[in-house]
């Protein structure tokens, strides 16, 4: 007869309800009952705003639907009424990006500047590594987002294409094989681990087998192996934040307690304004749930090298900053300064001329800037998308609410401007259209095209 797997479920509502392990460490175990049924519904939906030194335009009226502050994030919002926020121009124009606000933690943890180089070492679907972008993009920093599962990587590329910074790499390996230039490399190191997932069972993402022992162990040995392999990029003074969506003990402090007993200089820093989060297991680690705080869960600590050692900044003298006009085919889309091009099979890609100068390059997939599906070259969505004070697009279209409501359906426009033109709305840039004397055709790539709901609260002055 096989072995069967041992599932945690109370004898009281084993049907419904899964008992949710060694919690009593970490949870009262009158707070479990009311975890266990929260578990049963989704969390409501929240929004990280792009922050103000990445807007590149500033938005003349507030969001159209109400929203709560996240209170371990300041740019963290939980919406109050709305189901899809996705659905609306403020998200088309990167105005917010929909995030949980469980996995808010991490970042209020990585404390990230925008002088800094931050690796985040499991960074797909990309919610986390653009919220690093919006800061090292809009400064001197630098973004290394590595994600070892490759059929990830599109919608990572995507979400950190909508922050219209390109100062990052995407890399796909194995955090153990990273290239040796990596080494002690950067300022701060994110790891948000693969694990069981058990704070996904809520949002239908996850069964109740993740609390199977099995699982547990099985993600505790993986964890660990990341994190410890992550250490090693982290420059001595820097820091690395570890995070899952996982309640386990043998996945969150326990993966923790191991490292630390087995790497020397490392030691675990409290933040003191989180204190209300702590976690009873770790002076310095946190958790939420979903009982709680109005979120998914989540479980994060920040851990500290011994040591001071500052990066060598490259700077690149204001002179050397020479226009590099783009030109596909006769046509001109604009121009770049600043900038390292690269050509990676059917596709141009751009890196900030000063990282060019420290990393071996190419290194990953860079900021991508044309591509060629078939004989003709094509200027890329995350061109059309950037906001950088080094891209000059050779036109912009601005359309009003309607005529964004329509390009982010894919429709075609009626005639304006003739050639490649950027589509903009109230300044922030949706991509790019080309016009003939008929129409203006929409270039918008279709996993990027949006669905909107009957009547857009953003078109309706009245109920703002």
């Amino acid at each position: 007869m096989a072995k069967q797997k041992k599932h945690y479920r109370s004898k009281k509502q084993a049907s419904t309800t899964p008992f949710l392990g060694n919690l009593d460490e970490v949870l009262h175990s009158d707070e479990q009952n009311a975890l266990s049924e929260a578990l049963q519904t989704r969390p409501p939906k929240a929004i990280r705003m792009r922050l103000p030194q990445a807007w590149g335009a500033a938005l003349e009226r507030p969001l159209p639907f109400s929203s709560d502050p996240v209170p371990w994030y300041s740019a963290g919002y939980s919406c109050a009424e709305v189901h899809q926020p996705g659905r609306f121009l403020e998200h088309a124009a990167g105005v917010y990006f929909v995030q949980d606000a469980g996995s808010m933690l991490a970042l209020r943890l990585l404390d990230v500047q925008s002088h800094e180089w931050v690796a985040d070492m499991c960074a797909a679907p990309g919610a986390k590594a653009s919220a690093i972008l919006e800061q090292v993009g809009s400064g001197s920093g630098f973004l290394l987002a590595n994600e070892p599962i490759r059929g990830r990587l599109p919608a990572l590329e995507f979400n950190l294409a909508r922050v219209g910074f390109p100062r990052y790499c995407i890399t796909s390996k194995d955090p153990e094989w990273f290239s040796p230039q990596w080494k002690q490399q950067f300022d701060a190191a994110l790891v948000d681990a693969p694990c069981t997932g058990q704070m996904l069972v809520g949002r239908g993402k996850q069964s109740f087998a993740a609390f199977t022992e099995s699982q547990i162990a099985h993600s505790a040995a993986r964890q660990f192996r990341i994190v410890s392999a992550a250490s090693s990029l982290v420059r001595p003074g820097g820091r690395l934040v570890y995070s899952t969506c996982t309640f386990a003990p043998a996945e969150n402090e326990d993966v923790i307690e191991s490292f630390l007993a087995t790497h020397d200089g490392w030691r675990v820093e409290e933040v003191a304004e989180l204190q209300q989060w702590q976690s009873p297991r770790s002076p310095g680690g946190y958790r939420l749930y979903p009982h709680r705080d109005r979120c998914a869960g989540a479980y994060a600590v920040r851990l500290r090298l011994s040591g001071d050692a500052e990066r060598v900044q490259t700077n690149i003298r204001q002179r050397e900053l020479k226009e590099d006009p783009l030109v596909l085919g006769k046509e001109s889309v604009g121009s770049t300064r600043g900038g390292c091009r690269i050509q990676q099979a059917n596709r141009w890609e751009e890196v900030p001329r000063d990282i060019e100068r420290q990393v071996e390059m190419p290194c990953g997939r860079h900021g991508e800037i044309a591509y060629r599906p078939a004989k003709q070259w094509f200027p890329s969505h995350a061109l059309g998308l950037r906001r950088d004070q080094y891209w000059s697009p050779s036109a912009t279209y601005e359309l009003d609410d309607h005529g964004a409501q329509q390009f982010m359906q894919g429709l075609s426009l009626p005639p304006g401007p003739i050639g490649w033109v950027v589509a903009t709305w109230r300044g922030h840039p949706l991509g790019w259209l080309r016009g003939n004397k008929e129409r203006l055709n929409n270039r918008l790539p279709a996993s990027a095209r949006l669905g909107f709901v009957p009547l857009l609260s953003s078109l309706d002055e009245e109920r703002l």
